[in-house]
């Protein structure tokens, strides 16, 4: 429930999640500013402002906002462990050019968009907050540290900071190298569909719509200095039901690999604690829809 309309600064917006989240803010009666590397694909609606920034070099607007939605990253595990010195400047040093941006200027609540690859492969399941984290690659390592520097700065400056921990984003416009969508273009034109692994390997799938609904609670939360919540469904699906979902009426070829040192075998949320905090729960289930 919207108290009061908030203006909201809203990093990479126009990526993924990023411009499917600054229209739903819109459309709750947010007043919305996006910054991205790169404009956004199509036309933004009436009361979304946007400005070409690049998080590591580049000046932030220069006013006072309510709030900032950090979703700017470079983001994939396994490419990350190439680039681990690109990933850093970006996810880290520009999370903390931001962080003191929100400092210096006046901006009392941060929001960071962290990753349920923090956890690691023996982090007992359904994940908690509270539990071990063991970063499998660069990636996973800067989301860990940008909540790590989101906290330190709520301690020492009194930002408040809410990290959610997103697992296995998906819906329209996702991105080309996330399972399901790389599986459908590849079975499109007819090439074999990549398994790292034998295909057991099971996501918890969170819709960008119910992630959109957590942000915008997430920027209502009062309960005091920095939390850390996972945002999933409890529910998780192996790589080889995506697959069929995919797949729709054709066949497609499939070669198995190696399974990729930068993924873990299985992630599941525990979501007692964004409940708990922010009244939320999941309205999506993969693949049907809403629930019945």
């Amino acid at each position: 429930m919207i108290r009061a309309p908030l203006s909201v600064l809203v990093t990479g917006s126009s990526g993924f999640i990023g411009s499917y989240l600054v229209r739903h803010l819109r459309a709750a009666g947010h007043l919305v500013t996006g910054i991205d590397i790169r404009p956004p694909d199509s036309q933004l609606p009436d009361g979304v402002t946007f400005h070409l920034c690049d998080i590591r070099t580049d000046q932030f607007p220069a006013r006072r906002f309510d709030a900032v939605v950090h979703l700017a990253a470079l983001a994939g595990g396994r490419q990350s462990i190439h680039l681990a010195d690109s990933y850093r400047r970006t996810n880290v040093d520009g999370t903390v050019r931001l962080l003191d941006f929100c400092r210096g200027a006046g901006i009392p609540h941060f929001l960071f968009a962290s990753s349920s690859s923090v956890y690691g492969p023996e982090t007992p399941l359904p994940a908690c907050e509270d539990g071990p984290t063991e970063p499998c690659s660069p990636f996973a390592l800067t989301k860990l540290q940008g909540e790590q520097w989101g906290r330190l700065h709520a301690r020492l400056y009194g930002l408040r900071f809410v990290a959610l921990r997103f697992f296995s984003v998906w819906g329209p416009g996702q991105r080309p190298d996330l399972a399901l969508e790389c599986f459908r273009r590849r079975i499109e034109v007819g090439l074999p569909v990549v398994i790292n692994g034998d295909g057991s390997q099971r996501r918890d799938l969170t819709h960008v719509s119910d992630v959109a609904r957590a942000v915008e609670l997430a920027l209502q939360w009062r309960g005091g200095k920095s939390v850390v919540l996972n945002v999933g469904t409890g529910r998780n699906h192996s790589v080889m039901e995506m697959l069929e979902v995919a797949r729709k009426a054709a066949t497609p070829l499939v070669e198995h690999r190696a399974p990729h040192p930068a993924d873990v075998p299985e992630t599941l949320a525990s979501i007692t604690a964004i409940g708990a905090e922010l009244g939320w729960q999941p309205r999506i289930s993969f693949p049907d829809g809403p629930d019945s």
